[in-house]
């Protein structure tokens, strides 16, 4: 009987020390604080700077003609370009910053114009119609932006943005930029009937545009942001500058200048790196007291 009694208490003293194991474990995790995910986009996000990578397809302003003689019909039309780059985003708070990095930028333009074959003598093989990839010409452009940034958070995990600055611009283009046209007649000889003469690098000078963007951020679930946004650069600069010519035997000359300022409009996807995740850590860490 005493035995028994013994392991009672030995059953007994086991499950009171179970029991306030499970107590004290449940006040600790009870007295644990925590960071809210709605915290995190106003409260740790924007604490310190950021890295933002970007990708933009545009579409570019068509090359401006003004004809000086002749009426022979050509013409231009908005182009495709493409741009890539990244920025350092200093934070001044949560809802202004400073953006300021390098992009290349592919601005095109063309010059369509079209020939029936029984317009030369001898005629020519086949009519050519000069348009599409056939009439397009690119430019690459190194540039380098300042921009302030609006931002305005709406959502605990989304925010509208502004950015507006400036852009020092520097093209590679050359400083002698021909595009000629050359056509085969049925004696297997060549007609050159024109082309494009212009400078495309602003004579070699650089010169300043005004980008403008809005977009829309999201906070993903690793606390970096995905930013689609729409972008332009307007420029008030002919970087590109120069003349057509189109010349048929036996009718009047047609000329004149040809222009390009590089303005475009586009669509461009961002990823932006926070660093959040070391900021929310350090944050946790101090209001657990873990050293």
């Amino acid at each position: 009987m005493k035995a028994q009694i013994n392991t009672a208490k030995g059953r007994l003293k086991s499950a009171s020390t179970i029991l306030f194991c499970f107590c004290l474990y449940s006040s600790v995790i009870a007295q644990e604080k925590k960071i809210s995910r709605s915290e995190i986009l106003s409260n740790y996000v924007f604490k310190s700077n950021h890295i933002r990578f970007e990708a933009s397809g545009l579409t570019v302003i068509r090359a401006n003609l003004k004809s000086q003689s002749g009426n022979y019909p050509v013409k231009t039309s908005f182009a495709p370009g493409l741009a890539i780059g990244f920025k350092y985003q200093f934070n001044f708070n949560k809802n202004y910053g400073l953006l300021f990095g390098p992009d290349a930028i592919l601005t095109g333009r063309n010059f369509m114009v079209s020939f029936n074959k029984n317009d030369f003598s001898p005629p020519l093989v086949n009519d050519y119609n000069i348009k599409g990839i056939n009439s397009y010409l690119a430019d690459l452009i190194l540039s380098f932006p300042v921009m302030i940034e609006k931002r305005k958070l709406y959502a605990a995990n989304k925010y509208i943005f502004f950015d507006g600055g400036l852009r020092f611009n520097v093209s590679t283009g050359a400083d002698f930029d021909i595009f000629s046209i050359v056509l085969m007649n049925t004696n297997n000889a060549f007609y050159d009937a024109g082309g494009v003469n212009v400078y495309a690098n602003n004579d070699a000078k650089p010169w300043l545009t005004v980008p403008l963007n809005a977009g829309h951020a999201w906070l993903l679930r690793n606390n970096n942001l995905l930013q689609v946004s729409i972008c332009s650069n307007i420029s008030f600069t002919k970087y590109v500058n120069g003349t057509y010519t189109i010349n048929i035997p036996g009718r009047p000359l047609t000329q004149g200048q040809y222009s390009s300022t590089g303005s475009f409009v586009g669509l461009s996807l961002n990823y932006v790196f926070t660093n959040a995740n070391y900021r929310i850590r350090k944050a946790y860490e101090k209001m657990n007291g873990i050293q």
